[in-house]
């Protein structure tokens, strides 16, 4: 006999969470591995106790279904030693056992061989002989029933199910020999579009058991398995050993847990802490939506983990989850060297790939009140389609220069071809503005003039544009030259204009062409406005945004500095203008190596 492993003894088989929780593993090729309590994701060692050997369930311990009887910081430790006695079985029912994969609390799994009517490898479930109460049985039978539901290609499939003639129900299923997700990613070295797409696909899964009506509820990289089929990574769900029925129970028993907080606590919600009766799927939402963290940034949001998470809940002290971008810069920087390597980019790229969509789509999976999650799995598979295809992401505020920048990414060639007409046109413009302004001298007209050319220039994220040339590179420059000599008269219009121009140079990846424009945007500004104007802290952000895109980090810093200062004393600490100047220092701070 394999005894159960003591908690905390290095890697689990990630076969054997197919409805353990974990335990012992005995083949190398099916192993993945469990974070550790430091918020590590990508430690080699194992810290946090498996759910279903330890307090973490809390279900295994009620009276009945429903009526859990000790808190969750109240539950000890279930010891190895505790496992009774268990002789494994040769044969159970048409399947050869070859070996044992991993045991646990509720039963084990074997790797059994059937020869008719189909020769295959198995992952066979039997349920302890020492659970021999009705409602363990019930609960067993119950997860028979729920993977005899589900058929996807994004979830490990059920076989077969019978009764061993001591009257002990198993299943057999689809065997996996394949690894953890995360750890898959990482051994790849997939980078991020790649770890999203196929982060899509488990979503898909899920979704699926979500239509069958199927609550997985303990949603984490050891249960969700890549196996290479035909030379294809497929990442599979598995274990639904906890998972609960929506609207009603699976049989006339038993639902597959009752109430009660049970799960892996890095993963769970907030609600399923709270051991609150009235889970729905946004509960696996926000499971996936730690998974997705973890996958991008190698760590979860929360500084703590495991049994320190657990008592942290138990007190009513939940510690703060951190944006993607906040939670990455309190790493080492050879930590995060590391972890942008893994991902085959630079510490500067995968900052910039996290600062965006990718971390407003996290922050709203992982929302502390379900409310403000996605309503579905299939929403946020959606939103994550949308950030591969160059698309704007729901979660994200739609706001005009974020949508557009998203267009111009995805039609580049036809709003290059449109950017030369637009462009002429523009120049016409300005002449003809410019004569009416020095004819008319009318303060309103030039603001009309501004605010109308604002509004055809204005693009969002230059990054894509990064490098590119384009024909009209004569015109942009005529235009340039043409505000700054006839608008001298008009300082507050010259200098929209100059700073409208600035970003055309930078969405088009000019950035020197593009620094005298914003510096004399800034200088006047401060001219016609003085030193505290909002205008003249825009300036400076954009000023600082752009010498750090140059890669002049050393002089981007006083100037975003001096922005974050003018733009809180002008508008308050509630401008989203603050906001983003907080966050381009933010960034540029990290990228100096001060975070």
């Amino acid at each position: 006999m394999t005894a159960a492993r003591p908690r905390g003894s290095g890697s689990v088989d990630a076969t054997t969470d197919l409805g353990l929780g974990a335990a012992s593993a005995e083949d190398p090729t099916v192993r993945g591995r469990v974070s550790g309590d430091d918020g590590d994701a990508s430690a080699e060692q194992e810290t946090e106790p498996c759910p279903m050997v330890t307090a973490v369930n809390l279900d295994a311990l009620s009276t009945d279904a429903g009526k859990p009887t000790k808190k969750l910081d109240e539950l000890p430790p279930r010891e190895a030693d505790d496992e009774p006695a268990f002789k494994h079985p040769e044969q159970i029912g048409p399947f050869r056992i070859l070996r044992l994969l991993g045991e646990g609390g509720m039963g084990a799994v074997y790797l059994a061989e059937q020869s008719e009517p189909v020769k295959r490898q198995v992952a066979l479930k039997l349920v302890h002989a020492s659970l021999r109460s009705p409602m363990a049985l019930a609960r067993f039978t119950a997860e028979r029933q729920a993977m005899a539901r589900l058929s996807h290609p994004n979830v490990a499939q059920l076989y077969e199910a019978g009764t061993t003639r001591d009257g002990f129900p198993y299943f057999a299923m689809e065997y996996m020999p394949g690894k953890a997700f995360v750890d898959y990613c990482n051994l790849k070295r997939l980078d991020i579009r790649e770890r999203v797409a196929m982060f899509v696909q488990i979503c898909q899964g899920v979704h699926h058991a979500h239509q069958k009506g199927l609550i997985h509820r303990d949603l984490k990289p050891s249960n969700l398995l890549v196996a290479e089929i035909d030379g294809q990574a497929v990442p599979k769900v598995i274990d639904f050993g906890i998972a609960k029925a929506v609207d009603q129970p699976l049989g006339d028993e038993a639902e597959l847990t009752g109430a009660g907080a049970i799960g892996t606590p890095s993963y769970m919600s907030p609600e399923a802490f709270a051991a609150n009766s009235d889970l729905d799927t946004r509960t696996d939402v926000y499971s996936l939506g730690i998974v997705l963290y973890e996958l991008l940034v190698g760590v979860r949001p929360h500084d703590v983990s495991g049994a320190a998470l657990v008592k942290l809940n138990a007190s009513g002290r939940r510690p703060e989850s951190k944006r993607l971008t906040v939670r990455i810069s309190g790493l080492e920087e050879t930590r995060v060297r590391a972890i942008a390597e893994e991902r085959r980019m630079s510490k500067g790229e995968l900052a910039e790939h996290l600062r965006a969509d990718l971390d407003w789509i996290v922050t709203k999976a992982i929302a502390e009140d379900r409310d403000q999650r996605y309503a579905s799995v299939a929403e946020l598979a959606a939103d994550l389609n949308r950030f591969l295809a160059n698309q704007p992401v729901e979660a994200r505020p739609p706001t005009f220069r974020y949508r557009a920048g998203k267009f111009v990414r995805r039609h580049r060639l036809a709003v290059a071809a449109a950017a030369m007409v637009l462009v002429a046109l523009i120049l016409g413009i300005v002449g003809t503005s410019v004569g009416m302004i020095k004819a008319a001298r009318e303060a309103e007209a030039a603001r009309q003039v501004s605010s109308f050319l604002t509004r055809v220039f204005e693009v969002s994220d230059p990054g894509e544009a990064r490098g590119n040339t384009v024909t009209a590179r004569e015109l942009l420059d005529q235009a340039a030259h043409r505000i700054q000599v006839e608008l001298q008269d008009q300082p507050i219009v010259r200098a929209r204009l100059m700073r409208t121009m600035g970003g055309v140079y930078q969405n088009l990846g000019l950035y020197a062409e593009a620094v005298p424009l914003e510096e004399a945007a800034l200088a006047a500004r401060r001219a016609a406005l003085g030193d505290q104007h909002p205008d003249v802290g825009r300036s400076l952000n954009a000023l600082g945004t752009l010498y750090n895109r140059a890669g002049r980090y050393q002089e981007a810093e006083p100037l975003q500095r001096q922005a974050v200062a003018i733009l809180e004393r002008s508008l308050g600490p509630a401008s989203p203008d603050l906001a983003e100047a907080r966050m381009q220092l933010g960034l540029t701070c990290f990228l100096l190596g001060k975070v």
